[in-house]
């Protein structure tokens, strides 16, 4: 007897399953930090952090360039105040000219157009999502609904499922009856812990094996298939 293999499912099967897709907003939607890097962000909050004798040398880049890594849960709360407000109003600028992902917008439109819902589930501040939905005259079709950072408690953010869950809440829906679409492990991690199906999307074919080796079965190279299987779903 032939053993059987597990065959991961197709993007056209896991959209076809979920009443609502919830998307990841920086990759899938749109490169947030195309025109305006997120090392500027990062080395404000360090300056910042400089002034109040908390960081050595703001140039030093101790956590890198992502400036998320920054939000440290146990620091002082005035202190953690203050990196979010930079940070949100970095991440709202730097939405004035994010790059779109090509097909990100006939996308979200076909998978409206068939009947099922659309969510925003993100690390990123909701407000940032909103000034580019609304550029892009995306807003009408997420009608409000962006789950974005909570901006006092950092350990919520993805891998955590919080988003998704606060998003799940709001709309009314089962984690059976979503599909999560983003693209970095820590997306993987948090639709797994909130038990909803995920669909891993890379930008290039070198971006594939961080999302294998964070174990999703099913992953898509650029948007071009989603578009043609949401776009078939919505003629329907």
């Amino acid at each position: 007897m032939t053993p059987h293999r597990f065959r991961p499912p197709r993007p056209a099967e896991l959209l076809e399953r979920a009443a609502c897709v919830l998307l990841d907003f920086d990759g899938p939607v749109c490169r947030l930090f195309g025109g305006s890097p997120a090392a500027h962000i990062a080395y404000d909050m360090r300056r910042y952090l400089a002034s109040r004798g908390l960081a050595a040398d703001p140039a030093a880049p101790a956590a890198g360039d992502d400036p998320h890594r920054l939000l440290a849960p146990d620091r002082d709360r005035d202190v953690m105040a203050e990196l979010e407000h930079i940070l949100a109003a970095g991440e709202e600028a730097a939405a004035g000219s994010a790059v779109p992902t090509p097909g990100a917008d006939a996308f979200v439109r076909a998978v409206r157009a068939s009947g099922r819902l659309l969510a925003v589930t993100t690390n990123n501040a909701p407000t940032a999502v909103g000034i580019y939905l609304k550029q892009q005259g995306l807003d009408d079709l997420f009608d409000g609904r962006v789950f974005g950072r909570d901006p006092g408690d950092p350990r919520l953010m993805k891998p955590a499922p919080d988003c998704l869950l606060r998003a799940m809440d709001a709309v009314g829906v089962r984690p059976a009856d979503c599909l999560m679409i983003g693209d970095s492990p820590a997306d993987v991690a948090a639709a797994a812990s909130a038990e909803v199906p995920f669909l891993g999307y890379a930008r290039s074919a070198d971006r594939v094996d961080r999302l294998r080796r964070a174990r999703a079965a099913t992953v898509v190279v650029g948007m071009a298939g989603l578009v043609a299987a949401a776009g078939e779903l919505s003629r329907r």
